[in-house]
Protein backbone atom coordinates (compact mmCIF):
# COMPACT_ATOMS: atom_id res chain seq x y z
CA UNK A 1 0.00 0.00 0.00
CA UNK A 2 1.12 3.57 -0.50
CA UNK A 3 0.03 7.14 0.12
CA UNK A 4 1.46 10.41 -1.25
CA UNK A 5 1.12 13.82 0.37
CA UNK A 6 2.26 17.25 -0.91
CA UNK A 7 3.11 20.09 1.47
CA UNK A 8 5.34 23.19 1.20
CA UNK A 9 7.18 22.18 -1.97
CA UNK A 10 7.76 18.60 -0.82
CA UNK A 11 6.39 15.25 -1.83
CA UNK A 12 6.03 12.80 1.06
CA UNK A 13 5.54 9.17 0.09
CA UNK A 14 4.64 6.38 2.48
CA UNK A 15 4.97 2.75 1.39
CA UNK A 16 3.71 -0.15 3.52
CA UNK A 17 4.39 -3.85 2.96
CA UNK A 18 1.15 -5.82 3.00
CA UNK A 19 -2.56 -5.10 3.01
CA UNK A 20 -3.79 -6.40 6.38
CA UNK A 21 -2.31 -7.47 9.71
CA UNK A 22 -3.21 -9.27 12.91
CA UNK A 23 -2.70 -8.07 16.46
CA UNK A 24 0.88 -8.78 17.53
CA UNK A 25 2.39 -8.65 14.02
CA UNK A 26 4.92 -6.21 12.59
CA UNK A 27 4.12 -3.46 10.09
CA UNK A 28 7.00 -2.08 8.05
CA UNK A 29 7.78 -0.04 4.97
CA UNK A 30 9.52 3.09 3.71
CA UNK A 31 8.94 6.82 4.14
CA UNK A 32 10.36 9.06 1.42
CA UNK A 33 10.64 12.79 0.82
CA UNK A 34 11.41 14.67 -2.40
CA UNK A 35 12.08 18.33 -3.07
CA UNK A 36 9.90 19.22 -6.06
CA UNK A 37 11.24 22.80 -6.43
CA UNK A 38 14.54 24.31 -7.48
CA UNK A 39 15.20 25.85 -4.06
CA UNK A 40 16.87 24.72 -0.85
CA UNK A 41 14.75 24.19 2.27
CA UNK A 42 15.18 23.09 5.85
CA UNK A 43 12.77 20.60 7.41
CA UNK A 44 12.54 20.85 11.19
CA UNK A 45 10.96 17.45 11.68
CA UNK A 46 10.00 14.41 9.61
CA UNK A 47 7.90 11.91 11.54
CA UNK A 48 5.62 8.91 11.33
CA UNK A 49 2.84 8.27 13.85
CA UNK A 50 0.51 5.31 14.36
CA UNK A 51 -2.74 6.49 15.92
CA UNK A 52 -6.34 5.42 16.40
CA UNK A 53 -9.13 7.54 14.96
CA UNK A 54 -12.91 7.40 14.64
CA UNK A 55 -14.34 7.42 11.11
CA UNK A 56 -17.26 9.67 12.02
CA UNK A 57 -14.99 12.34 13.49
CA UNK A 58 -12.63 12.16 10.51
CA UNK A 59 -15.56 12.51 8.09
CA UNK A 60 -17.02 15.51 9.93
CA UNK A 61 -13.81 17.36 10.79
CA UNK A 62 -11.36 16.15 8.18
CA UNK A 63 -9.12 14.87 10.98
CA UNK A 64 -9.61 13.20 14.36
CA UNK A 65 -8.79 13.61 18.00
CA UNK A 66 -6.07 11.07 17.46
CA UNK A 67 -5.15 8.54 20.13
CA UNK A 68 -1.41 8.07 19.58
CA UNK A 69 -0.03 4.53 19.95
CA UNK A 70 3.48 4.74 18.47
CA UNK A 71 5.67 7.39 16.86
CA UNK A 72 8.98 7.53 15.05
CA UNK A 73 11.08 10.65 14.54
CA UNK A 74 12.56 9.90 11.12
CA UNK A 75 14.76 13.00 10.87
CA UNK A 76 15.06 16.57 12.17
CA UNK A 77 16.74 19.76 10.99
CA UNK A 78 17.13 18.20 7.57
CA UNK A 79 18.64 20.42 4.86
CA UNK A 80 16.97 19.58 1.56
CA UNK A 81 18.81 20.60 -1.58
CA UNK A 82 17.43 21.04 -5.07
CA UNK A 83 16.13 17.69 -6.43
CA UNK A 84 16.87 16.03 -3.08
CA UNK A 85 15.20 12.64 -2.57
CA UNK A 86 15.66 10.14 0.27
CA UNK A 87 13.86 7.11 1.73
CA UNK A 88 13.97 5.71 5.26
CA UNK A 89 12.98 2.24 6.46
CA UNK A 90 10.60 2.06 9.40
CA UNK A 91 8.67 -0.57 11.38
CA UNK A 92 6.05 -0.76 14.11
CA UNK A 93 5.33 -3.82 16.26
CA UNK A 94 1.61 -4.08 16.91
CA UNK A 95 0.78 -4.97 20.50
CA UNK A 96 -1.26 -8.12 21.05
CA UNK A 97 -4.11 -6.00 22.42
CA UNK A 98 -3.98 -3.14 19.92
CA UNK A 99 -7.29 -1.86 18.47
CA UNK A 100 -8.78 -3.90 15.64
CA UNK A 101 -10.40 -2.22 12.66
CA UNK A 102 -14.17 -2.04 13.08
CA UNK A 103 -16.98 -0.03 11.50
CA UNK A 104 -16.35 2.84 13.90
CA UNK A 105 -12.62 3.36 13.38
CA UNK A 106 -9.16 1.88 13.46
CA UNK A 107 -5.43 2.52 13.34
CA UNK A 108 -3.93 4.99 10.87
CA UNK A 109 -0.41 5.91 9.82
CA UNK A 110 0.12 9.69 9.84
CA UNK A 111 3.21 11.10 8.17
CA UNK A 112 4.74 14.48 7.40
CA UNK A 113 6.31 17.43 9.21
CA UNK A 114 5.75 19.29 12.49
CA UNK A 115 1.95 19.31 12.46
CA UNK A 116 1.47 15.78 11.19
CA UNK A 117 -1.67 15.16 13.30
CA UNK A 118 -3.57 17.83 11.38
CA UNK A 119 -1.75 18.54 8.13
CA UNK A 120 0.10 15.35 7.22
CA UNK A 121 -0.55 12.40 4.99
CA UNK A 122 -2.75 9.56 6.17
CA UNK A 123 -3.12 5.85 5.48
CA UNK A 124 -5.63 3.59 7.22
CA UNK A 125 -4.61 0.11 8.36
CA UNK A 126 -6.75 -3.03 8.44
CA UNK A 127 -6.09 -4.86 11.71
CA UNK A 128 -7.70 -8.20 12.56
CA UNK A 129 -7.89 -10.30 15.69
CA UNK A 130 -4.82 -12.06 17.07
CA UNK A 131 -4.70 -15.67 15.69
CA UNK A 132 -5.33 -17.12 19.16
CA UNK A 133 -8.40 -14.94 19.65
CA UNK A 134 -9.63 -15.87 16.19
CA UNK A 135 -9.27 -19.57 16.98
CA UNK A 136 -11.04 -19.09 20.31
CA UNK A 137 -13.90 -17.34 18.52
CA UNK A 138 -14.11 -20.05 15.84
CA UNK A 139 -14.39 -22.67 18.57
CA UNK A 140 -17.32 -20.72 20.02
CA UNK A 141 -19.16 -20.52 16.69
CA UNK A 142 -18.41 -24.01 15.34
CA UNK A 143 -18.46 -26.17 18.47
CA UNK A 144 -21.32 -24.40 20.25
CA UNK A 145 -23.12 -23.06 17.16
CA UNK A 146 -23.25 -19.44 18.32
CA UNK A 147 -23.71 -16.73 15.69
CA UNK A 148 -21.31 -13.79 15.66
CA UNK A 149 -23.07 -10.42 15.30
CA UNK A 150 -20.18 -7.95 15.47
CA UNK A 151 -16.63 -7.20 16.58
CA UNK A 152 -15.60 -3.81 17.89
CA UNK A 153 -12.98 -2.13 19.98
CA UNK A 154 -13.82 -1.53 23.64
CA UNK A 155 -10.96 0.28 25.44
CA UNK A 156 -8.08 -2.24 25.54
CA UNK A 157 -10.38 -5.15 24.65
CA UNK A 158 -12.18 -6.49 21.60
CA UNK A 159 -15.89 -6.90 22.20
CA UNK A 160 -17.68 -9.64 20.28
CA UNK A 161 -21.43 -10.16 20.45
CA UNK A 162 -22.64 -13.76 20.03
CA UNK A 163 -26.21 -15.03 19.77
CA UNK A 164 -27.00 -18.57 21.03
CA UNK A 165 -28.39 -21.28 18.73
CA UNK A 166 -32.13 -21.84 18.58
CA UNK A 167 -32.20 -24.76 20.99
CA UNK A 168 -33.36 -25.78 24.45
CA UNK A 169 -29.85 -25.60 25.88
CA UNK A 170 -29.91 -21.81 26.44
CA UNK A 171 -33.63 -20.85 26.51
CA UNK A 172 -33.07 -17.86 28.82
CA UNK A 173 -30.03 -16.36 27.09
CA UNK A 174 -30.59 -13.42 24.75
CA UNK A 175 -26.92 -13.06 23.84
CA UNK A 176 -23.41 -12.97 25.27
CA UNK A 177 -20.76 -10.29 24.85
CA UNK A 178 -17.20 -11.57 25.05
CA UNK A 179 -14.44 -9.11 25.84
CA UNK A 180 -11.15 -10.70 24.74
CA UNK A 181 -7.47 -9.81 24.57
CA UNK A 182 -3.96 -11.24 24.77
CA UNK A 183 -2.33 -9.32 27.61
CA UNK A 184 1.10 -10.13 29.02
CA UNK A 185 0.90 -13.43 27.12
CA UNK A 186 -2.35 -14.47 28.85
CA UNK A 187 -5.63 -14.97 27.01
CA UNK A 188 -8.15 -12.98 29.03
CA UNK A 189 -11.89 -13.35 28.45
CA UNK A 190 -14.78 -11.57 30.14
CA UNK A 191 -18.24 -12.98 29.42
CA UNK A 192 -21.34 -10.86 29.91
CA UNK A 193 -24.51 -12.92 29.48
CA UNK A 194 -27.77 -11.09 28.85
CA UNK A 195 -30.45 -13.28 30.46
CA UNK A 196 -34.24 -13.12 30.51
CA UNK A 197 -36.84 -15.10 32.40
CA UNK A 198 -40.09 -14.92 34.32
CA UNK A 199 -40.14 -13.11 37.64
CA UNK A 200 -42.75 -11.89 40.12
CA UNK A 201 -43.40 -8.22 40.85
CA UNK A 202 -46.09 -8.06 43.53
CA UNK A 203 -48.98 -10.07 42.17
CA UNK A 204 -47.80 -9.86 38.57
CA UNK A 205 -45.60 -12.23 36.62
CA UNK A 206 -43.41 -10.43 34.09
CA UNK A 207 -40.26 -10.90 32.06
CA UNK A 208 -37.11 -9.87 33.90
CA UNK A 209 -33.69 -9.24 32.38
CA UNK A 210 -30.30 -9.29 34.02
CA UNK A 211 -26.62 -9.70 33.29
CA UNK A 212 -24.43 -12.53 34.51
CA UNK A 213 -20.68 -12.25 34.21
CA UNK A 214 -17.65 -14.49 34.51
CA UNK A 215 -13.93 -13.96 33.80
CA UNK A 216 -11.21 -16.36 32.64
CA UNK A 217 -7.45 -16.09 32.23
CA UNK A 218 -5.66 -18.77 30.19
CA UNK A 219 -1.87 -19.03 30.19
CA UNK A 220 0.24 -19.29 27.05
CA UNK A 221 1.28 -22.80 28.10
CA UNK A 222 -2.39 -23.83 28.00
CA UNK A 223 -3.66 -22.06 24.88
CA UNK A 224 -0.80 -23.39 22.73
CA UNK A 225 -0.25 -27.07 22.04
CA UNK A 226 3.18 -28.59 21.62
CA UNK A 227 4.45 -27.42 18.26
CA UNK A 228 2.84 -23.99 18.58
CA UNK A 229 -0.67 -24.86 17.40
CA UNK A 230 -3.77 -23.34 19.07
CA UNK A 231 -5.23 -25.64 21.71
CA UNK A 232 -8.86 -25.93 20.66
CA UNK A 233 -9.57 -28.49 23.39
CA UNK A 234 -8.55 -25.89 25.96
CA UNK A 235 -10.79 -23.30 24.31
CA UNK A 236 -13.73 -25.70 24.22
CA UNK A 237 -13.37 -26.60 27.90
CA UNK A 238 -13.19 -22.97 29.01
CA UNK A 239 -16.13 -21.88 26.87
CA UNK A 240 -18.22 -24.82 28.09
CA UNK A 241 -17.38 -23.93 31.70
CA UNK A 242 -18.42 -20.32 31.15
CA UNK A 243 -21.69 -21.36 29.47
CA UNK A 244 -22.72 -23.27 32.60
CA UNK A 245 -23.77 -19.96 34.09
CA UNK A 246 -26.40 -19.64 31.37
CA UNK A 247 -27.79 -23.17 31.35
CA UNK A 248 -31.31 -23.59 32.76
CA UNK A 249 -30.45 -25.62 35.86
CA UNK A 250 -28.37 -22.80 37.32
CA UNK A 251 -30.43 -19.78 36.25
CA UNK A 252 -33.78 -19.76 37.98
Amino acid sequence: MRSIFFKNNFEYKLEVEGEQWRQGEQIKGKLGIRNITGSEFNIKKLQLIMAHGLKKVIKEKGNADWEIHEKILISQNLSVQNSFEQNWDWSFNLSTDCPITDKYGGLFLLFGGDNVLHEGGRLDLYIQLHPILQNFLQTFTTQFRFLEKYQKRRADWTEIKLVPPDSREFPNMDYVCCFMRIHQECLEVRYRFKMSGLGRSGQQIKITRKNREIEQSISKADYYQQGGFPNRSCFRENIDQALNIARPEVIF
